[in-house]
């Protein structure tokens, strides 16, 4: 007898047996309620007036708000936790001098990070490339660093993309993307918009290294370049193609940045790559961080916009500037 009969077969012979008998008085059990908590952590720098960080903050001078509704803070302090970093390298269109230099400053960064921390490697030239999986190994970072090669084209975007939706899926606590980055993008399979909005969805917080001001003048010089300044001229008349080009990737990258509770850095050489690095591993070390529970409607897919007000002088604060709640999955990277 199969067992889908044998299950019917005793279904319908004991069940009358069942119902014949005679029924015990049920326990009354106590009701329960299931209540939904969304906890909000939102990471926080101030800078005073030298651009040094404020090591000395207290809850009592932040109010927070969402969607324009004030939220009671629940709790704030720095976030000693550990960070998980995914390290975005640009090798493209690099020489071998200028490659040794990122290579350096990479393994410096990871060397400057606390020990706890796990670390990640993107690579991205003619494509965006995993070369280092999780590890809080440095050994490990720095022998897949050594490997990076230079190409020619850049997928800026889908290491954006790769990094944020790929390599931070499913990472709880801290999160931060580090990136190398020209601005150009010339090889990507996704846009900016879709990349941006990964990075966002991510909650990690996206510090940019540019290097945008070492390649502005050399990019005039090509002659594709010289060829679009010609066309922008005649369109719009003076404005320099090339310099306005820059100046809008740099306008959109640092806004991403900032909406993520990250920074930009401009450094106008090579030499200051470093220094840029080691500024970003001490801010980890050093985030504050306050929560809440957002007592707002949220329905999913829905984004929420996170105001901070910091009642002391400060030159900059930063912080995260919202949240999409159960946020729709992205399309995937065309291959």
């Amino acid at each position: 007898m199969s067992v889908m009969w044998r299950a019917l077969f005793a279904i319908g012979v004991l069940a009358p047996l069942v119902i014949a008998q005679p029924q015990a008085p049920e326990r009354q059990n106590p009701a329960t309620f299931s209540v939904s908590v969304n906890l909000i952590k939102v990471p926080i720098s101030v800078f005073d007036v030298n651009g040094a960080m404020v090591h000395d903050l207290r809850r009592a001078d932040f109010v927070i708000y969402e969607d324009r509704v004030e939220q009671q803070i629940r709790s704030f302090g720095v976030d000693r936790n550990p960070v998980s970093v995914v390290l975005l390298l640009d090798t493209s269109a690099t020489v071998e001098k200028e490659l040794k230099r990122i290579k350096e400053a990479a393994e410096a960064f990871a060397g400057a990070l606390s020990k706890e921390d796990r670390i990640s490697v993107i690579a991205f030239a003619d494509e965006a490339v995993r070369v280092l999986d999780w590890t809080d190994n440095e050994k490990l970072v720095r022998k897949a660093v050594q490997k990076l090669q230079p190409g020619w084209r850049t997928a800026l975007y889908d290491a954006m993309f790769m990094a944020a939706d790929e390599q931070l899926r499913g990472i709880e606590g801290r999160k931060a993307i580090i990136l190398l980055t020209d601005m150009l993008n010339n090889q990507s399979s996704v846009g900016f918009h879709d990349a941006a909005l990964s990075i966002v969805q991510s909650q990690a917080s996206l510090y940019v290294v540019s290097k945008t001001i070492m390649v502005r003048e050399a990019a005039k010089k090509q002659r594709r370049v010289i060829w679009l300044s010609g066309i922008y001229r005649r369109m719009f008349g003076d404005e320099n193609y090339i310099d306005e080009f820059f100046r809008k990737r740099e306008a959109e990258m640092k806004d991403l940045a900032e909406k993520t509770g990250g920074r930009c850095f401009f450094p106008t050489d090579y030499d200051q790559i470093p220094g840029a690095y080691k500024e970003v591993a001490e801010e980890l070390k050093s985030k504050y961080y306050l929560t809440y529970v957002s007592n707002q409607t949220q329905p999913p897919n829905s984004y929420h916009s996170i105001t901070v007000d910091y009642l002391l002088p400060a030159s900059k604060v930063t912080y995260r500037r919202g949240y999409y709640f159960e946020p729709r999955p992205i399309h995937r990277r065309r291959y």
